[in-house]
């Protein structure tokens, strides 16, 4: 076969392969999580897990790739393809139905959470380790072009990837569901095998000598070891970026569904861009290790320069107006290009830069043409492994350290770190290496910078916790109110909105004695602190999932104007606790009177989790006989989810009360024990405006189902289709 034409089909299929590739972590990622937990820590094991397996695939290849012949390589990626494919479409079960479903226990430890997930990813990840050196092995002719080739083969393979996420995040899960999406990648896996077998059927075997393979040099030598080093440091700081921009970003679309897949997609789009402009350039450049470090410096200085126009952009009211207190997304006029700038300006730069360097490090490493497979394995183990130790060392301990801001000046120090050998030469960096002095000296500090991009005015105060769980400020406003905005969004107020009041109190209100409650999420503490409303109630559990929250929360309540809240902390019924809530509900084996869900977004990330069938059905599960789940109705198919799990359910709008018991709420008596004095002295001790509840609970329809027949249909949310959180998709 013609060499031009079996390269296109060849980096056709690699671009395919990509895009499966990010369909996969995306789903898996969630379907672990399910496992794992929602929280960070989880997210970091699983990613851990996920990066792992790839390493240790890419390792493996590098050992064998080049002693095989171009044909021979190219049947072992197809293997490869079918081998993901056959895996792939295991996993809703497996990492559902078995993991989830029958070993959910095993997850309070965080070493066996880490090996699990690692067993259940280690054999497609491995296998999608081997493509890269495989298909290098089968398309490098010439080692002058070797650094091409390659470059041009992982750049479609990250264009792949880019678009892969793109459309996983914004179109195919919201439409399909995780399991559906998962076999449209079992789909195209399918097709890239085919597609890479037929281009090996038609290819001549490659004469090379027994021999000669078995004489292959595989060792890590001096000059390659170097630039294995390089890269590391490269890919630490590449994923580091990624998780500060995932969180920028994730502010600025206040944590919805939609913010990991647009940073992802942006980020490897730019990166394959960088790949390609690198392949152009890079045969051409004399010093590839100058060039690199000095890209590395750029790549931090953009960085910084980045956050740091985004911070005077919202110094800048007609462009900060259009972010905060409203949804971003819903396309009011100037909302959409405002935020479309931001996330490319945090987001591109410094990622085409990035893409640059590895045709860079291939051009300095490809010097034997029996090398290649080797050689474009350990650059990418390398690569990999600083790209592991990013996503861990930033994700669970830079940031939980030094915030946003900190992190970004150490990666400032890095690109510093870099230029260090350029400055005995003739020519040095001067520009790169002011203005990355400048930066990590001037850059506003984290509080500064948290509160400009909530918006924090003059006549405001804010306070403001950031840690690896996310960002929580409190916005304290000229009329004396102030607003709690976690990952971006306004979560609730203080004093404690009625709503907030009303979800918390209906439940201990109409059962005879709460003795034991559980809250999920704490907010700005009014429904849990409601939740303590009944003088039988020993016990509320309070679960919140970013633990500034708590920080936050306690520095307001020390000072004078927030002695309102004060009381949720000193009250010793209280049990405060950090974590997931609904893997807490699970493993916990405890059983409540009340299990109540504070007013969550539904659009935002994750928040499926706590609307599905599956989640109601644990609800049930873990409450007392006669006991009563509380649930906010944002949506009418969260309505139709709650009635498919509970037998009896009452409806006193904005609420929805479930039991296994029938439910009766007599409205005189709710009032009455509304009206009674410790009752209202609870309240009063808040700041509530007790005479606003009170109309909430004479006002409310009330609408009793009695034995709500189970209901079933496809229009329900689920944990495998969230339908509610990628409301877009609506």
């Amino acid at each position: 076969m013609a060499g031009r034409p079996r390269d296109l089909i060849l980096h056709l299929v690699f671009l395919l392969s990509g895009a499966s590739a990010l369909v996969y972590q995306t789903a898996w990622h969630r379907l672990l999580g399910l496992f794992s937990g929602a929280d960070s820590l989880s997210s970091a094991v699983v990613v851990g897990a996920f990066l792992l397996g790839i390493g240790i695939g890419s390792l493996a290849a590098g050992q064998f790739a080049d002693r095989l012949d171009r044909r021979g390589a190219l049947f072992a990626f197809a293997l490869c393809e079918f081998g993901i494919a056959a895996y792939a479409i295991l996993t809703p079960w497996l990492f559902y139905d078995v993991l989830f479903g029958r070993f959910i226990a095993l997850a309070e430890s965080r070493l066996l959470t880490f090996v699990l997930a690692f067993a259940g990813l280690v054999i497609p990840t491995f296998l999608m380790g081997l493509s890269l050196p495989l298909l290098s092995r089968a398309v490098v002719d010439a080692i002058e072009r070797a650094a091409v080739d390659v470059g041009r083969l992982y750049f479609v393979n990250t264009l792949g990837a880019g678009l892969g996420a793109i459309v996983a995040g914004w179109w195919l899960i919201g439409h399909i569901g995780y399991d559906g999406a998962i076999y449209c990648g079992v789909a195209i896996n399918t097709a890239v095998g085919l597609g890479a077998t037929w281009v090996a059927s038609v290819t001549v075997r490659s004469e090379r000598s027994a021999e000669s393979r078995a004489a292959l040099d595989l060792r890590l030598d001096g000059p390659l070891l170097r630039w294995c080093l390089l890269v590391f440091a490269s890919g630490f700081v590449a994923v580091s970026l990624q998780i500060l921009w995932y969180r920028l970003v994730g502010v600025l679309l206040q944590g919805n569904a939609y913010a990991f897949s647009s940073v992802l997609g942006l980020l490897l789009i730019a990166d394959a861009l960088g790949m390609i402009w690198g392949v152009r350039v890079v045969p051409r450049l004399a010093d590839p290790e100058r060039i690199f470090r000095l890209i590395q410096a750029w790549v931090a200085l953009s960085a910084l320069a980045a956050a740091w126009l985004l911070y005077g952009a919202f110094g800048v009211d007609d462009f900060a107006r259009h972010f905060f207190d409203h949804d971003p997304l819903e396309a009011k006029p100037g909302d959409l290009p405002r935020l479309i700038a931001a996330t490319l300006l945090l987001v591109v730069p410094a990622s085409i830069l990035i893409g640059f360097t590895f045709p860079l490090a291939q051009r300095a490493v490809q010097d034997d043409h029996a090398r290649v497979g080797n050689r474009v394995a350990w650059i990418q183990v390398f690569n990999i492994a600083g790209n592991s130790a990013g996503s861990l060392g930033t994700g669970l301990l830079l940031l939980h350290w030094l915030g946003t801001v900190g992190t970004l000046r150490l990666v400032a120090v890095v690109g510093l770190i870099f230029l260090l050998p350029l400055l005995r030469a003739a020519s040095r960096p001067v520009l790169a290496l002011g203005g990355l002095a400048i930066g990590i000296v001037l850059f506003p500090s984290n509080v500064d910078f948290w509160s400009r991009l909530h918006r924090v005015g003059p006549s405001d105060t804010g306070l403001s916790g950031e840690d690896r769980t996310g960002v929580v400020l409190l916005r304290k406003q000229a009329d004396g109110t102030a607003r709690l905005f976690i990952q971006g969004h306004a979560q609730s107020g203080i004093p404690f909105w009625p709503p907030h009041g009303f979800l918390g109190a209906i439940g201990p209100l109409v059962h005879p004695a709460p003795m034991d409650v559980m809250a999920i999420g704490v907010g700005s503490g009014g429904t849990p602190y409601v939740a303590g409303i009944n003088p039988a109630t020993r016990h509320v559990r309070a679960i919140e999932i970013v633990e500034p929250v708590y920080d936050v929360l306690r520095r307001f309540a020390a000072r004078p104007d927030g002695r309102a809240i004060s009381g949720i902390f000193v009250d010793p019924r209280y049990e405060w606790v950090v974590g997931d809530g609904r893997r807490d509900l699970f493993l916990d084996q405890r059983q409540f009177d009340i299990i109540q869900a504070d007013a969550i977004l539904p659009k935002t990330s994750h928040s499926g989790l706590l609307y599905s069938v599956e989640f109601f059905r644990e609800v049930r599960a873990s409450l007392k006989p006669g006991g009563i789940a509380v649930q906010w109705v944002p949506t009418e198919r969260v309505r139709r989810t709650f009635l498919s799990v509970f037998p009896y359910v009452v409806e006193a709008h904005p609420a929805l009360l479930g039991s296994d018991r029938p439910l009766v709420v007599d409205r005189a008596a709710l009032l009455a024990r509304f009206d009674a004095p410790e009752t209202q002295a609870k309240l009063a001790a808040a700041a509530l405006d007790v005479a606003e509840l009170r109309r909430w609970f004479e006002r409310t329809e009330i609408t009793i189902h009695r034995h709500a027949p189970a209901r079933t249909g496809a229009d329900l949310n689920t944990d495998l289709f969230p339908r509610d959180e990628y409301y877009l998709n609506r």
